[in-house]
């Protein structure tokens, strides 16, 4: 007798699909939502440019590729579990995913360092490169004592990274409610999960883009795409003024330079 594939599996997936259209309904009723939606989809599609159309001159240019392709694969893993009504293991993807974008951010630091890690062993990996080492590193090289780095990563590790007493609230739909076995939708648990989601690929595009030149229409496109989305990212949720005088002239150079 030929064996099906489990019908509870293809019950959970209905499951999800029912969630994740409950999510989105919640997205498009939410202007704030929806600009951290805009924000994600041109950080991933930055990364995706350069990961996919941009040949790699040297060994160091693939292995930042390879980088941009595990953040856009973690961001993608991330926002779909988090559709899909499961914000504590979108939380765990979200930790893989700083993990990568501040190791990346360090690279920037001094070029030669993205041979050193390529060339590590395990044991030189983790003296050099392991995540509390790249933490500190770039707090001393860009003067920050908050250590608010850590704390980002400390509390994923705390919330969804390690099994943890406190991290059994993400289970639960509603707050000192009982835990909830499989995915569910909770507004409030949603939309922090989706906040901080926004925040990494702020962090993610902005890492990536600065070892790519344009080079090409397309590629000063994308790049003056996430600008845009970035600039009026952080005006909206931080207050600070984008001065969109700077994406008005790179879009008056590239105008100029595609009917030359």
């Amino acid at each position: 007798m030929r064996r099906a594939f489990p019908e509870n599996f293809t019950r959970l997936h209905e499951g999800e699909e029912f969630l994740r259209g409950k999510s989105i309904e919640a997205i498009e009723a939410s202007e704030d939502l929806l600009a951290h939606a805009s924000l994600i989809e041109r950080a991933m599609d930055l990364i995706n440019y350069f990961c996919r159309q941009h040949v790699a001159q040297n060994e160091d240019e693939l292995t930042i590729q390879l980088l941009g392709i595990r953040m856009f694969n973690g961001a993608a893993s991330a926002l779909k579990l988090l559709l899909s009504g499961y914000c504590q293991t979108s939380a765990l993807q979200q930790r893989d995913l700083l993990e990568t974008i501040l190791l990346l951010d360090y690279f920037r630091t001094d070029s030669p360092l993205v041979a050193e890690w390529r060339g590590s062993n395990e044991r030189a990996r983790q003296k050099k490169f392991g995540p509390a080492v790249v933490r500190k590193a770039l707090d001393e090289r860009d003067g920050f004592t908050e250590r608010k780095r850590e704390k980002a990563y400390k509390l994923l590790c705390e919330l969804a990274g390690h099994p943890t007493n406190a991290g059994f609230r993400m289970l639960a739909p509603q707050k000192d409610g009982d835990a909830h076995c499989g995915p569910f939708f909770e507004l409030t648990a949603f939309k922090a999960v989706y906040e901080e989601l926004a925040k990494h690929m702020v962090q993610a595009g902005n890492a990536f883009t600065q070892f790519f030149a344009g080079g090409t229409v397309a590629a000063y496109q994308t790049k003056i795409s996430f600008m845009e989305a970035q600039g009026e990212w952080v005006e909206r949720f931080y207050g600070r003024t984008f001065d969109r005088l700077q994406i008005d002239e790179l879009r008056t150079l590239l105008a100029a330079a595609t009917t030359a």
